[in-house]
Parts: C-alpha cells; structure tokens; sequence
C-alpha cells in the first residue's frame, strides 16, 4: 500500500471552499480507487488553519479534514533535521516535520506544490520522493493504469462486444476439439465475468481472436508456480487469414502485457496437433507440461518464464525474448531505414499514426509487420555483425529518430535468390520481384534477420544523437555505438529497463 503524506497547502485547496482545480480533483480520486492512503501531519494542519483570518473557511476546512487519515506515530523531528534545513520561521518547521516524516521512511511520497520544500528535499535527496499533484499523479497512473498494448490492425475490447458472432464458422472447430455444449458454456463464462480480448475483424468477419485473463494461484494451478499468471484462454487465427504470422504478434502482445502489470507466468494450453504453435512457442522459451484436462483429453502446459532473476542464460537468444543483455561484451549498432519502410516494419511504432486503411485486408497482409523476426537488407557490406547483437533503427528522413530495438539473429551475404527468399519470406518489406530486381542489379544483398524487442520509451531525436561520437556520418550506413554513447543514452532514460538483464 502507497503511503502519500499531503502538505497543508494541498490539503487546503483541495478542501477550501472553492471550485477544485480538475487536477486536484483526479490526484484524490486516483489515489483512494487505488487504495492508497492520503495522510497529513497532525501538528502541521492546525497551525495553518488556525493563521487563516477567515473564521468560515476555517470551520469549513476542519470539519472536512475528518474524512482524511492523520499520520499516527509520527517521528519527533531531531534537532539536526532542524539545523540542516534551517528552522527560522514556523513555516519551516511545519515544513520540515513533514519532510522528516518521509526522510524516516513513515511515508512512501510527499505532495507539495511548495517550491522551497523542493529545494530542501533535493539537498537530502529526497527529491525523487517529494512531487507535486502532476508528479504524483503520472506516478500514479504509470503504476496503477493497465496500460494495454495496441498494434493498428488488432482491436482490444469486452469479449462482449463480439458476442454476436458466437455461432459463427470461425468457432466450429474449437467446439469440435472441446465439446459444443461445454465450449458455449465457457465463452458465456467469459461474457460474464467481461474477459478482455484481441480480436482482427476484417468486413464484418472474425479473422483471429486471442481471450486472455490474469488467473490467481488457486485458478491457474501450475506446477511449482504461486504467484499470478496471465492465461491466453483461445488462441485462433481462420483459415483465410493462416500464414500473416498473428500468432506471433498475439504473442508479443502478450509479452507487453505481463511486463506493464508485472506478472511472472504466462501460459496456454494447446493439443499435441497443433505443431507449428508448439514449436513458436518453444522457440520463445515456452516450457512444456502434459496434463489430462476435464474431458480426459490430453493437453500441453506451455508455461513462460517472465521473470528476470530465473534467467539462467547468459547470452541474446531468442529463448529469453523479449528480454535482452546490453552489457559491455554486446555490441550495438544503429541500422537506418526509410520512412515507408518503417511504417511497415514496424507497424506499433510511435511514428506510425493509424489510418482508416489498417481495417482492411491490405493492411493486415503486411505480414513484416506482424512478426516478431524481421529482416532488413542492404548494401552495405558490414561483415561485423553478429548474434545476439543490439540493434538500434534510426526512421531517416521525415521523423529522425530512434525508436525500435531488436536482438540480430543472422547475417548473411547473398548473391542466390531461393537463399535470398528462403531468409526473408514473410519477414520483409519487399516483394519477391523487388528483391528479385535488387539482387539482379547488385549481385550480392546484405540479409539481417533480428527479433524486436520493442521500443524505446522517448525516441531518440536527431538533434540529441548530433551530440555523440559515434554518429559522425549522420547514419547513411549501419553505425557501431561506442558502449560510452550507449551509456550516455542509457543514462537518459531511453531505455525501458524492465526489458534489459542485468
């Protein structure tokens, strides 16, 4: 439970006898739906309150202040609290027993809007604990807010809202394996308790469908596992829509999912004829367990790991994924690509906007931008790189930024065109006759296949990229990062670490 300890002159806005700023107004209802507790100090709340000349407000604010928690057992500030951060007026001394409070560690945040209580917390580095209302509502939020991953040709929304085509053809077959009655039953469950759901509907007709649900230890009952895990109840793409690599990014949305709410274990139960999912799964680091289910059928356990301390792994394989090592023995690249490419490639990029265009069939039969192996060729004849290698892809031209971050899996020099074909397909921007006009032209292509990780947090702009070592040659070409520039951009919270093993 988060511990807030709100200043008087919050308390006071929030309660004084005027109109609330819209601000004020969603800190306290986002903290108490969260359950956190909003506390104040009870020796600092009657010394404001009682040097305000306005006899109404006074009464008004008091006989409010009962529906907020006073701290209990607070701690008797010290004398050298005092000294440190100077005590010559009353407010000071409000101030600092308030400070004190969360210096103690009584509290887990302070929220002042007070300028001079900032600068006192950065002096005993406080200051990452010390916010105002927008601070720690954005705290908050990025803590409590399920923060659900999109990708432009899925929608994610109630099972609800596709109940309708329960009877149709594209369920068959899921009844077939699990029994008509039993298997309406369980979709009627789903409707019930409002399970969320990815779904591609394209012209009215369900394409693909993917039902997921955070399952509890007395639900999910997986062997040696005793913490929450997030179960993908169906998996199912059509006939019509086979080969455009959904399973792969259903996957990769669930990847995201259980690393913004932080759960563990992710699982699905699949039947030994399902082979091609078997093995993407154990491709990705799915573990198996056999079981007899209720109808006393055999089925697979594919549990994964998503916990970082269990990796035993030293090395960026795709086992691990979408985890990755970024120490000093890996080396990392910085790979250009055009606009077009880019919005193709990398379909769920912050530089892709939507468009009415990505409901259509054309959209989702760019299948690059599904997978989570992609391939990138060029000319340059860079021979350097290698497995397990960071890749970092700079959007050249319209946007000048870095985004996407992938793991390299291979690179291959190619002057065949069925080799050229056999590495790429499904995985590249390019067609076959394209690739076809490129290799006739240039004789031999330079092929990198590599898994995206994900995304950096903020886009590395050009204009900060100008100010490093490495990029002398504005990246026409495929670009070695020194580990100090890596270091520099690591340090300025690009990265989003819960993806990265320390």
């Amino acid at each position: 439970m988060i511990k807030i300890l709100i200043d008087t002159n919050i308390l006071i806005k929030l309660e004084d006898n005027i109109v609330i700023d819209k601000s004020f107004a969603s800190f306290y209802q986002f903290a108490v739906s969260n359950n956190c507790k909003i506390l104040y100090h009870p020796e600092a709340i009657p010394d404001d309150i009682n040097r305000d000349t306005n006899q109404e407000r006074k009464d008004i604010i008091k006989s409010k202040l009962q529906k907020y928690e006073p701290l209990t057992n607070f701690a008797q500030i010290s004398d050298d609290f005092n000294k440190e951060l100077g005590a010559s007026r009353i407010n000071d001394t409000i101030d600092n027993a308030q400070l004190f409070q969360l210096y103690k560690g009584y509290v887990n945040y302070f929220v002042t809007e007070d300028k001079g209580i900032h600068t006192k917390a950065k002096r005993i580095n406080l200051e990452n604990r010390v916010l105002n209302i927008s601070g720690i509502l954005s705290l908050l939020e990025e803590q409590f807010v399920i923060n659900v991953p999109q990708h432009p040709i899925l929608q994610e929304h109630s099972i609800r809202k596709i109940e309708d085509k329960f009877d149709s053809a594209f369920f068959d077959s899921l009844k077939a394996d699990y029994g008509e009655e039993y298997f309406k039953r369980w979709l009627q469950k789903c409707v019930q308790e409002d399970r969320k759901c990815y779904s591609l509907i394209v012209e009215n007709e369900l394409q693909a469908l993917l039902i997921y649900n955070v399952e509890n230890v007395e639900d999910h009952k997986l062997p040696n596992i005793y913490e929450k895990s997030l179960k993908i109840c169906t998996m199912k793409v059509a006939n019509t829509a086979f080969g455009i690599k959904l399973g792969e990014l259903f996957l990769s949305k669930m990847f995201e999912y259980c690393i913004n709410q932080s759960v563990n274990y992710l699982y699905l139960t699949i039947y030994e004829k399902q082979v091609q999912l078997k093995e993407l799964l154990l491709q990705f680091g799915f573990e198996k367990n056999t079981f007899t289910n209720k109808q006393g059928l055999s089925e697979m356990q594919m549990i994964k790991c998503l916990d970082k301390s269990k990796i035993c792994i030293s090395k960026n394989q795709a086992s691990i994924h979408p985890f990755y090592f970024d120490n000093a023995s890996i080396t990392k690249y910085v790979i250009p690509i055009q606009t077009k490419y880019y919005e193709t490639l990398f379909k769920d990029g912050k530089f892709r906007e939507r468009t009415l265009f990505d409901g259509l069939a054309d959209s989702f039969r760019e299948i690059q931008g599904n997978t989570i192996v992609k391939a990138y060729i060029s000319n340059s004849k860079i021979q350097k790189l290698k497995e397990g290698d960071l890749l970092l892809f700079y959007a050249s031209k319209d946007n000048k930024s870095i985004e996407p971050i992938g793991i390299l899996e291979s690179c291959t020099i190619v002057n065949n065109f069925e080799e050229l074909w056999r590495i790429v397909c499904k995985k590249t921007v390019f067609s076959q006759e394209e690739l076809n006009r490129m290799l006739t032209e240039k004789g031999t292509l330079h092929v990198i296949t590599f898994r995206l990780v994900g995304y950096l947090k903020h886009p590395i702009k050009f204009s900060k990229i100008q100010t490093l070592h490495s990029f002398k040659n504005k990246i026409q070409t495929i670009t070695k990062i020194s580990e100090s520039d890596y270091n520099i951009l690591k340090d300025g919270k690009y990265f989003d670490k819960r993806y990265i093993v320390d």
